[in-house]
């Protein structure tokens, strides 16, 4: 009895002061959130049960002052489906990101990251394979000859960060599990670098499209990550870290000197052939 009178008590949040009702208590270590403020907190956020109320304080402090920097936020790339990174360049290098899950970056408050508070960034690729099987004319479900298998790929990005609420982000790329079917599959020999008697197989994912879409994003977010948290200009913006000098404007050329009409082809005075010269070789007559 005493423990459904708890249940059932009103509760007050620690933090804004508002009454909270059944089931909405969002319990910190030393009081009580209600889930309006809990909402507030950091996404990334994960150890509230083991925050006192001053550390909560701080956090929604952090997050008022990071929904204003978002609106001088203006991001130029984009990678994503499912969860959306946006990055935005300065002088053609990565400076900061947010990680933009369902609603826009804006309405969620996403966390405003710096590029240079990265420690380290990783794709990580989960593959799962099922054998196909086919029923037979007495019902019976058995394999096809050679076996055939459907392979499915999610395409995750792993963050780890210095930063004050989170250490880590995990985001999948792709919206929907890729799935590649193949046609037959067949071992192709032995290799001594996997072991005596294993068989290597001979699907090769990369000769989809589909695959190669996925994996091209995964080497540009490795790109971007790399120049961003070394400083480098981003492959492609160059021309955004510095103007292109211009050539120097060319001085006009002098014009040139007319030229002298040529002489006769024979002397007017003596009809000798005029072989060059202002005078006649032979008599004299000026040209």
């Amino acid at each position: 009895m005493g423990f459904f009178k708890k249940m059932f008590e009103k509760k007050e949040c620690s933090l804004c002061g508002g009454e909270i009702g059944l089931l909405g208590n969002r319990k910190l270590e030393d009081g009580n959130c209600c889930k309006e403020c809990a909402a507030k907190l950091s996404p990334w956020f994960d150890d509230r049960r083991h925050s006192t109320v001053d550390q909560i304080k701080q956090q929604l402090a952090y997050r008022e002052e990071n929904e204003a920097a978002l609106s001088g936020f203006r991001p130029t790339l984009a990678f994503g489906e499912d969860y959306t990174l946006r990055a935005e360049l300065e002088n053609g290098v990565p400076s900061r990101f947010v990680i933009e899950r369902y609603d826009g970056y804006r309405e969620e408050n996403a966390d405003l990251v710096s590029f240079r508070d990265v420690t380290s960034f990783n794709i990580d690729i989960q593959e799962d394979r099922d054998e196909l099987k086919f029923t037979n004319s007495q019902g019976e479900e058995v394999s096809y000859n050679p076996p055939r298998y459907e392979y499915s790929y999610d395409f995750y990005g792993e963050i780890t960060v210095n930063h004050p609420y989170f250490d880590d982000m995990r985001f999948r790329i792709n919206r929907e599990t890729l799935n590649l079917e193949t046609v037959n599959q067949r071992p192709v020999g032995i290799r001594a670098n996997i072991g005596m008697g294993a068989m290597r197989r001979d699907f090769e994912p990369t000769l989809y499209p589909e695959y190669r879409k996925y994996r091209k994003d995964c080497d540009d977010l490795e790109e971007l990550f790399r120049c961003g948290m070394n400083g480098m200009v981003l492959p492609g913006y160059e021309s955004a870290a510095a103007p292109v000098a211009q050539p120097a404007a060319a001085e006009p050329a002098a014009p040139a000197a007319p030229a002298e009409p040529a002489g006769p082809k024979f002397c007017p005075g003596c009809g000798a052939a005029n072989e060059g010269g202002k005078f006649c070789q032979y008599c004299g007559t000026k040209f």
